[in-house]
């Protein structure tokens, strides 16, 4: 099995350390953590991953925003936004830029990422298109 190439933009701390916990033990990823989207676009562009996730209300970029730039440098790439908005409409313009998932912060939403992960890489080692 490959092992597939996560990046990971969250800017609380603490949420970004409880990300690490959470998915530390998926040996089969190789998962990189980001504060903020310009790192994170900085580096897509040194070795493009294969799934991003992304906060989506940050400082200085929004997830929106660095969601759009990933998908102009690689269109395969699996973007999955975890947020705690809930905004029918917020979730419908990220749907139009074509996301994987979109996870609401809240007290199950590790155990839908490591899911939602699992499938995403399950879909990728089938050479699934999007």
């Amino acid at each position: 099995m490959k092992k597939h190439i996560i990046y990971i933009v969250e800017d609380n701390p603490t949420e970004s350390m409880l990300l690490k916990i959470a998915l530390q033990q998926m040996n089969h990823l190789t998962v990189e953590y980001f504060s903020e989207g310009q790192a994170l676009l900085n580096r897509f562009k040194e070795q493009p991953a294969d799934i991003v996730v992304s906060d989506l209300i940050m400082p200085s970029m929004s997830g929106q925003e660095v969601l759009k730039k990933v998908r102009k440098l690689k269109k395969s790439t699996l973007m999955i936004v975890l947020s705690s908005q809930e905004h029918i409409e917020v979730v419908a313009q990220l749907q139009a830029l074509g996301i994987f998932n979109y996870i609401v912060k809240g007290d199950h939403c590790l155990h839908y990422l490591k899911r939602t992960l699992e499938v995403a890489c399950f879909l990728l080692e089938k050479e699934f298109r999007f």
